[in-house]
C-alpha cells in the first residue's frame, strides 16, 4: 500500500513535464507586444546619395537561451521609408555607433556580409527572428524620402517555448515517469503471478 501512495511522485512530476511540454508545442508564451515610437534615419539622397545606418549596443543574450526557442518579431510602420535588420558583432567592429545618435559613418552596403536577417530588400515592414546565444546588434536605415525629424511606430513581440531538444528530452522523462509510477502502483510481476496462480 505505501508503494502505491509513493507512486504518486513520480506520477505527480510526469505530470508536470507533461504539462510544460504540450505547453511548449501548442504555442508556448508570447510576450505582448510593445510599440514606441521612435526617429528615423535620415537618408540624404543627393548626388553622393548617402543614407547612413544607425545600430544598437551589443545584445548579449544569456546562456539559458539555449535551452528556448524565442521568435523575435519586429515590425515598423513606414516601411516605404525605413528598414531594420539583425547583424553581428563584426558589424559594430568596422561601423562603431556614434554613442549620442547611435547613427554610424557607414552604409548598408558597408555591412551587407554581416546582416542575419532583414535589410534593405525587406519592404513588407517586418521582420522575425530565432534568437539563441549568439551576440547580436539592431540596425536601421532610411530610404529615400526619409527625412531629418520623422518618425515611425516600431512594435516588437516575443514568443517562447522549449527548443525541440528539451520538448524530446521532456517527452522521454514524462513517459519514464509514467512507467515508473503504474509499475510501483501495480507492479507487472505480481499481476502475472495473480493469473498464473488462478
Amino acid at each position: 500500500m505505501m508503494v502505491r501512495v509513493l507512486s504518486i511522485l513520480p506520477g505527480a512530476v510526469g505530470v508536470i513535464c507533461s504539462i510544460m511540454l504540450i505547453g511548449s508545442l501548442f504555442g508556448g508564451i508570447t510576450i505582448p507586444e510593445d510599440s514606441s515610437t521612435i526617429p528615423q534615419v535620415p537618408c540624404e539622397v543627393d548626388d553622393s546619395e548617402i543614407c547612413f545606418i544607425a545600430m544598437t549596443e551589443e545584445i548579449n543574450p544569456p546562456m539559458i537561451f539555449g535551452l528556448l526557442d524565442i521568435d523575435l518579431d519586429i515590425k515598423w510602420s513606414e516601411e516605404s521609408e525605413a528598414w531594420f535588420a539583425i547583424v553581428g558583432t563584426e558589424a559594430y567592429v568596422n561601423c562603431p555607433p556614434d554613442s549620442e545618435t547611435k547613427i554610424t559613418e557607414c552604409t548598408a552596403d558597408d555591412v551587407e556580409e554581416f546582416i542575419i536577417v532583414g535589410g534593405e530588400d525587406e519592404i513588407d515592414g517586418g521582420l522575425s527572428w530565432d534568437i539563441g546565444t549568439e551576440k547580436y546588434h539592431i540596425i536601421t536605415g532610411g530610404r529615400e524620402g526619409a527625412d531629418i525629424g520623422d518618425m515611425q511606430v516600431l512594435t516588437t513581440s516575443v514568443e517562447i517555448s522549449f527548443d525541440w531538444k528539451v520538448e524530446l528530452i521532456l517527452g522521454v522523462i514524462s513517459a519514464t515517469l509514467f512507467v515508473g509510477a503504474g509499475e510501483m502502483a501495480f507492479p507487472v510481476r505480481k499481476l502475472f503471478g495473480k493469473f498464473r496462480d488462478k
